[in-house]
């Protein structure tokens, strides 16, 4: 079953899919029919409430990937059901205060979002598995119908190749423009987005991210290597790099990622370190979000639906904590707190990711 197969993926280039998938979620935010409903549901426009929203989002794109679609009260339906009634629900309430509701073409356009980058960009990284290509359009064509996109709108096709004819030209007639003209709203969410997932991956920088999402969508300006540039056009000696107006953090990073991604992933043992390190990221996020707690406070990083599952002992902890750290202050007692947490580890039960 392809949408099986698709799902194994997840386990050999968890690294790139990952990658790909935020750097869709940045290019969503630059679609102004989103944006809208988003800025009306007031979940991604602080650093906390965006950290508490795409930590829910990643987890229910693991759901996808890591649970089997039978029997049907799996947590793959579980999460699949659970995004569509969220949906449904944002919708009217957006409706009703006049910020618009989410339509079949935001849909379609956030559906990009999640495979895109990933599947067009392939070959920018040494990706040539034709298999992944077509195992990818497959599921993602099952899981946008399941979510309630029609057919003549969803993005993915019968095939690999009907797929990417699709994807090049919403990224062409739509990403491309949308990007090179952001307004100050797609600033200011694009820095509570990548400001909130830094406990998550403390490499995010806003410049950093935002220039490596820009050079996937072929934005003039933001080339990094030669190879940067639509087939068919040519570099622009007159063309102004905004790689220039970077720090040197930045730069740092983008010089870090990219190197790794385009010539090294293609090597098993880099691709394993590379995995491996968005898993563990993954495991600590989802039992013990200690940089959460730093940031937001206790209650944003643990009493959240998208992290562990809450035992009696667990809140205990939370109010053990709360009780000894002002947070504030909490930088300051960072040894104590993490020796506080592996005390108190045994007391914890934790669960499979509950929706």
């Amino acid at each position: 079953m392809e949408t099986l197969l698709g799902q194994t993926y997840m386990s050999k280039y968890r690294f790139v899919l990952q990658s790909g998938m935020l750097a869709g979620l940045v290019a969503v935010l630059s679609i102004p029919s989103i944006l809208k409903v988003l800025i009306c549901t007031r979940q991604s426009s602080a650093p906390n409430t965006a950290y508490r929203r795409y930590l829910r989002t990643i987890l229910h794109t693991q759901a996808w990937y890591l649970y089997a679609p039978e029997p049907k009260n799996s947590k793959f339906w579980i999460s699949l059901r659970a995004v569509r009634k969220a949906h449904s629900r944002s919708s009217r309430a957006c409706g009703k205060l006049g910020a618009g509701t989410i339509t079949q073409k935001d849909l379609a356009l956030t559906q990009f979002g999640f495979i895109g980058f990933i599947t067009l960009g392939a070959y920018r990284i040494q990706l040539y598995d034709q298999e992944f290509l077509e195992a990818t359009s497959h599921m993602w064509r099952v899981i946008g119908y399941l979510l309630g996109i029609k057919d003549e709108y969803n993005i993915c096709g019968t095939n690999w190749n009907e797929t990417r004819l699709r994807l090049d030209i919403v990224l062409r007639k739509v990403y491309t423009p949308a990007l090179e003209n952001t307004s100050k709203d797609f600033e200011e969410a694009t820095k509570a987005l990548l400001n909130g997932l830094w406990p998550v991956n403390t490499t995010l920088t806003v410049g950093s991210f935002l220039f490596m999402t820009k050079r996937l969508a072929w934005i003039k300006g933001y080339e990094y290597y030669n190879f940067d540039y639509r087939p068919g056009t040519q570099s622009d000696p007159n063309q102004y790099r905004y790689y220039k107006d970077l720090n040197w953090w930045d730069r740092f990073i983008i010089f870090y990622g990219l190197f790794l991604v385009t010539y090294l992933h293609k090597y098993n043992v880099i691709r394993w370190y590379l995995n491996f390190r968005v898993w563990l990221n993954e495991q600590i996020t989802y039992y013990v979000p200690y940089i959460g707690m730093i940031m937001f406070g206790f209650k944003w990083a643990y009493n959240s639906e998208c992290t562990i599952h809450h035992h009696h002992y667990t809140q205990e902890l939370a109010k053990q904590m709360e009780t000894q750290f002002e947070v504030h202050n909490i930088r300051n007692d960072l040894p104590q707190l993490i020796n506080l947490i592996l005390n108190s580890c045994p007391l914890m039960i934790l669960k499979p990711f509950e929706l």
